[in-house]
């Protein structure tokens, strides 16, 4: 018995078999040609930082004397690279989220990143499905879906709608709970669980997808831009394959002033929300006032690829120590 209560498996053995070990070595070395064919450079750059990302929706590791972070991603660092003139490049790494383990997520994971200069979203998009083309095995042609209209189609909502007796009353005709303290919601707070309880189940399950132009309020680190009826979007995109979330991309902001304003206003939210507030990443202000180069790039959790490729359930069969055992 653990501290917390959790009885593990109780066991030393890894949970991947050595055979689907073998296999997703196969598959790493496939992801690595498919740069290296490409002339993107593969790069190394630390998994413990000074200071950290401020998302509001992301839990960080930290140590404690000295205080350090896990990193979530290796975007801040990689993105001081592309300031530094190294070009197209990528990265396979471990990266550190603070979640609840289950089918599809574990602690510690394997991320795939690159970035690639002067590509614009739907350039960056093409080649994500030539990778996982590659890697499935099969042809990859996803469906290019907004996310406005995923509400619409999938939620049957309009994710504008303003009044929460309007999602109540859409709770029951969907059939899903009825949150507690939904009186309390906000706007975003129903998107985030209309999107968990109602369009995700729906994303990718008899063809790949794209979900992409975000409201600017979930840009992170994306450009934002304007359609012809002067609405405003953010340049991101993420890839779901039969229900799992694949990836997430944006077509990169380059505005260091922006990009602080937006860190400020993610840690108002976090302080909002009773989560510690990571040290603002100074370094990577820098990089982008010295001058980005214009770029897209994307992070892909490697993990959940292999396990579609190996027709996994669950991604403890390609880890050997998943977090109830490490």
């Amino acid at each position: 018995m653990f501290a917390n209560g959790y009885i593990g498996r109780m066991s030393f053995r890894p949970t991947a078999a050595r055979e689907t070990w073998i296999c997703r070595q196969k598959l790493l070395r496939k992801t690595r040609s498919f740069f290296e064919e490409r002339g993107v450079l593969e790069v190394e750059t630390p998994v413990l930082s000074r200071a950290g990302g401020t998302d509001p929706h992301l839990d960080y590791f930290e140590t404690v004397s000295p205080k350090r972070y896990l990193m979530t991603s290796p975007e801040f660092h990689m993105k001081r690279l592309l300031s530094a003139g190294f070009g197209d490049i990528f990265q396979i790494t471990k990266a550190f989220r603070k979640e609840e383990s289950g089918a599809r997520h574990n602690p510690e994971f394997s991320i795939l990143e690159w970035y690639r200069l002067g590509y614009s979203m739907e350039t960056l998009m093409d080649e994500v499905e030539q990778l996982c083309s590659q890697i499935l095995g099969s042809p990859v042609r996803a469906k290019r879906t907004r996310w406005e209209d995923a509400f619409k189609t999938y939620g049957k909502m309009d994710p504008f709608e303003k009044k929460t007796e309007s999602w109540i009353s859409a709770c029951k005709q969907m059939n899903i709970p009825v949150p507690q303290n939904a009186g309390e919601f906000e706007q975003e707070d129903w998107w985030d669980y209309w999107m968990v309880m109602v369009i995700e189940p729906e994303l990718g399950k008899t063809v790949p997808e794209f979900i992409w132009y975000y409201p600017p309020s979930q840009a992170a680190l994306a450009q934002i831009t304007e359609d012809t009826k002067g609405n405003r979007w953010a340049c991101r995109f993420e890839l779901y394959i039969h229900n799992v979330e694949l990836c997430n991309g944006y077509q990169e902001l380059l505005s260091a002033e922006e990009q602080a304003a937006r860190f400020q206003e993610d840690t108002q939210l976090r302080k909002k929300m009773g989560k510690p507030e990571p040290e603002t990443d100074s370094l990577f202000l820098e990089a982008l006032r010295a001058g980005m180069p214009a770029c897209s790039g994307v992070a892909l959790g490697l993990d959940r690829l292999f396990m579609l490729a190996l027709s996994k359930e669950r991604i403890e069969d390609v880890l050997f120590f998943p977090d109830d055992i490490a």
